[in-house]
């Protein structure tokens, strides 16, 4: 009983590392993020050119409409032969016929969470002022010729940057 318990535990392990290996090699490439980026924000399912000139006037950061024939082409042959195939063999898009009618898959639901940008919040720093506060007023009061009333001010910033760390951040 307990050997078969640990070779479901490893076939569950192993499951869930290759679904993560076919996510990040699904991501590992710009245009196929923006792809998907592009599909999850169309209101509908858009054919192969549409998609090519709105990911064109992303990497461009231009408006669609000042999309050239050239960038526009350049991104239309790469998601038709390598980037779309790819993604429709992971299963994380459909489209009908050839590259018409191109959608994410429920499948493609995974794949949200590492498109989101990092949110590198500030609550991570509260530590290190709490810690500079109290090193600072170590500092006063260890200062040869500090009095009371400097420690005290000292003590006080400190709380007060406390305070305010937790608040905020």
């Amino acid at each position: 009983m307990a050997t078969r318990d640990i070779g479901a535990t490893l076939r569950e392990r192993s499951e869930r590392s290759t679904q993560a290996d076919v996510v990040f090699s699904a991501l590992s490439n710009r245009r196929r993020r923006l792809a998907v980026s592009v599909l999850q924000e169309a209101d509908a399912p858009l054919d192969i050119g549409t998609l090519s000139t709105r990911i064109a006037a992303r990497e461009n950061d231009v408006d669609p409409a000042a999309v050239t024939h050239r960038q526009r082409k350049s991104v239309y042959t790469s998601l038709h032969q390598n980037h779309l195939p790819k993604l429709a063999d992971t299963g994380f898009v459909a489209a009908e016929r050839e590259w018409v009618d191109i959608r994410l898959t429920d499948r493609a639901d995974v794949l949200e969470s590492h498109l989101r940008p990092t949110d590198q919040s500030p609550r991570s720093y509260w530590p290190v002022a709490l810690a500079t506060g109290i090193c600072t007023t170590a500092a006063v009061a260890l200062f040869p010729g500090s009095t009371l009333p400097g420690v005290a001010g000292a003590v006080l910033a400190t709380l007060s940057v406390t305070l305010v760390c937790l608040v905020a951040f």
